[in-house]
């Protein structure tokens, strides 16, 4: 998928370094980078390149907060390039608060490789499973996908669960509500 520069935002030249270690670190790094994004447009995509490593409390206080004021706005937040000791740290941040993360690949203004990963429970798991598999679904869609007796308003409130955390979006037409993955072609893989 193609971006702008307006999507992306590097962490190296937004923190003015390469490691951020500890819960007062990320607090600090937290105010600048979300002072940063106020001018990015959506899906934000914070680029680790250059960055060596970011501990899990540092990330607990400065990436979650940015991925979870993301969410809550409904936009998608991409971490593009992320090295695997800092994506180890991130994981277990993202555990300990129960987050999910959408990691990618960025060469260029490309993105590819979008992995949401972190912890889901079962019923969750399942329902992002069947709108990945079916692109764009409402709630009886998932519900008839599934092959199982569950009301349809739990698959809704599923959906709508996995909307908050920032991992679908939604669109009405009319008084339904359909749900697609946030960045075309991801997956999950905790």
């Amino acid at each position: 998928m193609q971006v702008s520069e307006r999507n992306v935002l590097s962490l190296r030249a937004t923190l003015g370094a390469t490691t951020l270690a500890g819960a007062a670190a990320g607090r600090a790094a937290a105010a600048k980078l979300q002072t940063a994004t106020e001018t990015l447009t959506s899906p934000w995509i914070l680029a680790f390149d250059g960055i060596e490593l970011i501990t899990a409390s540092a990330f607990r206080e400065a990436i979650l907060s940015i991925v979870r004021w993301a969410a809550d706005d409904g936009r998608a937040c991409l971490l593009a390039n992320v090295n695997e000791v800092t994506c180890e740290e991130g994981l277990i941040a993202a555990a300990q608060s129960g987050s999910v993360l959408l990691f990618c690949k960025l060469d260029g203004l490309v993105i590819a490789d979008v992995v949401a990963r972190g912890p889901l429970d079962a019923k969750l798991e399942t329902t992002l499973g069947l709108v990945l598999q079916l692109g764009e679904a409402d709630a009886k869609a998932v519900s008839e996908a599934s092959g199982e007796d569950t009301v349809t308003t739990a698959w809704n409130n599923r959906l709508v669960a996995l909307t908050r955390m920032g991992l679908l979006t939604e669109r009405k037409l009319g008084k339904t509500k359909y749900y697609s993955a946030v960045v075309k072609g991801m997956s999950y893989g905790e």
